[in-house]
């Protein structure tokens, strides 16, 4: 009850008028209390009151500013524009540069007439035709999937 008749109080305190003093206090039960009169024990503090602009308004612009922030948005969009094309590029240079490694390694896995793989003590181990075969289709597969 006490809060909404603050917030009561307070809702007409600051659509007064501009010129009005307004005096702000907290009683001895610690409630602040705003009022156009100060209290009667003198212990009080002039509030300043500012009127509020709108949150949607706009500040008026004229014609140079809104020029600058034109250029000011063109600049943004040109470096976005850039980084994005940059990112592009790097990303292109690593995509070539796989595709390439895996060119080279299907190339050699066909080439090659038998495949092996090392063991724990550094032996070869040939792997069948068939292992041989699921490898190149693989690698075949991924180098179709990502590389042009």
């Amino acid at each position: 009850m006490c809060k909404s008749l603050v917030l009561a109080v307070l809702a007409v305190v600051l659509s007064a008028p501009a010129a009005a003093q307004i005096y702000k206090w907290v009683d001895g039960s610690g409630v602040t209390h705003y009022s156009e009169k100060p209290p009667e024990n003198g212990k009080s503090k002039e509030v300043q009151l500012r009127e509020a602009s709108p949150a949607s308004a706009k500040p008026k612009v004229g014609p140079d500013t809104t020029l600058q922030e034109r250029e000011r948005a063109f600049k943004q969009r040109q470096v976005a524009r850039e980084q994005a094309e940059a990112k592009q590029a790097k990303e292109s240079a690593v995509t070539e540069k796989w595709c390439k490694e895996a060119r080279i390694a299907l190339a050699d896995m066909q080439r090659a007439p038998r495949m092996y793989e090392l063991n724990d003590k550094g032996e070869r181990v040939y792997v069948s035709d068939k292992v041989r075969e699921d490898s190149i289709a693989a690698h075949q597969a991924d180098y179709d999937q990502h590389c042009k």
